[in-house]
């Protein structure tokens, strides 16, 4: 861990002022919903879970500009199981989001911009149509693998709920394909395109030696 910190200040350009600063360690637990955009099923209906771990490090002396990184575990996927087309992919990833954050002074509000690598684990892929249905979709699930490496770009925004404990909503799309020329045909026409993935996540975070950077008036309170 302590290699790792080095790094990132030597990166970022820091002086030893700066890394002599609070670091804020953290953990978060919540739920994803998602969808895999190119796979012609719409809407945010695959519920998943997510979790991590992670550092926050501040990169200026204020300490309201920082910098994070996390391991997080995340399940991904698309769901739909209306007429006629039946379709449900789950899509395990384990995840390192590097992200730039702010914290408003006044409020407390922390807003974040970030890159995220994701490493598919494993996937399940279940498909199923009416064959009476005029309107059927016929496309090769077991022809085309999702590719394991991810790419994605990140926004997110954090309060306090409570002492060290702060609610984060987040935003994760994909940058780059996680399937390549999927195969779909609509009665004598085929259509080929790439699939991303996409999701909205609800967490709950508990950051260890926390500071809040908030103004306060002279009396302690904070500025409302």
């Amino acid at each position: 861990m302590k290699k790792l910190l080095i790094i990132l200040c030597i990166a970022a350009g820091l002086s030893t002022d700066v890394c002599g600063q609070t670091i804020r360690a953290f953990v978060s637990a919540g739920g994803n919903l998602s969808q895999i955009n190119g796979d012609e099923v719409f809407g945010f209906k695959k519920a998943g879970l997510t979790a991590s771990v992670g550092t926050m490090i501040p990169i200026s002396k204020n300490e309201n500009w920082l910098v994070s990184v996390e391991t997080k575990y995340s399940q991904y996927g698309a769901y739909e199981k209306s007429y006629p087309y039946h379709y449900n992919a789950t899509l395990p990833y384990i995840e390192i989001p590097v992200m730039a954050h702010f914290e408003d002074p006044i409020g407390g509000w922390t807003f974040g911009l970030g890159a995220v690598y994701g490493r598919l684990l494993n996937y399940t892929e279940k498909a199923a149509w009416d064959a009476t249905g005029v309107t059927t979709i016929i496309t090769d699930f077991e022809k085309k693998d999702f590719l394991k490496n991810d790419l994605s770009f990140v926004a997110d925004i954090r309060f306090r709920l409570w002492k060290n404990l702060k609610f984060n909503f987040r935003y994760q799309m994909s940058l780059l394909p996680i399937k390549k020329d999927w195969l779909f045909t609509y009665y004598n026409s085929t259509e080929i395109q790439d699939a991303y993935n996409s999701s909205l996540s609800a967490r709950l975070i508990w950051v260890f030696n926390d500071k809040d950077t908030s103004k306060k008036t002279k009396k302690g309170k904070k500025r409302r």
